[in-house]
């Protein structure tokens, strides 16, 4: 898994959310816009939880590499659970996502159902 692609998706990504919360503060000190229909808040509810979900998914490639390589570098590259991390690193990655995934399925519908994203 190519860790460049990941970073310059958590790069884009945090700078989207970032760049979207100044230029609505902009716009509303302005006055240009004065309040959002609830389709609006709604449309930026949605819009920030897709992006803070890609975020949270390329995150956990890069964690676990450079976890691998701090443990190595500490010196602890000989135990066996470090081994068995860089020989397995793409199925550890994908049993993570999977978690999410699943977290996903479960809370996601919990939270429309109660009106988080109303």
């Amino acid at each position: 898994m190519n860790i460049k692609i990941c970073l310059i998706i958590i790069a884009s990504t945090f700078g989207l959310m970032i760049a979207g919360a100044v230029i609505v503060n902009i716009l509303e000190s302005n006055g240009t816009l004065k309040t959002l229909s609830p389709e609006g808040i709604a449309a930026i509810k949605w819009t920030y939880f897709i992006l803070f979900c890609i975020m949270g998914f390329c995150l956990v490639p890069v964690v676990i590499r450079y976890f691998i390589f701090a443990q190595i570098k500490i010196g602890n590259g000989g135990h066996s659970l470090i081994k068995w991390l860089q020989a397995s690193e793409q199925t550890v990655i994908y049993g993570f996502w999977c978690l999410f995934v699943i977290g996903l399925s479960i809370g996601l519908p919990v939270a429309v159902k109660q009106g988080f994203f109303k």
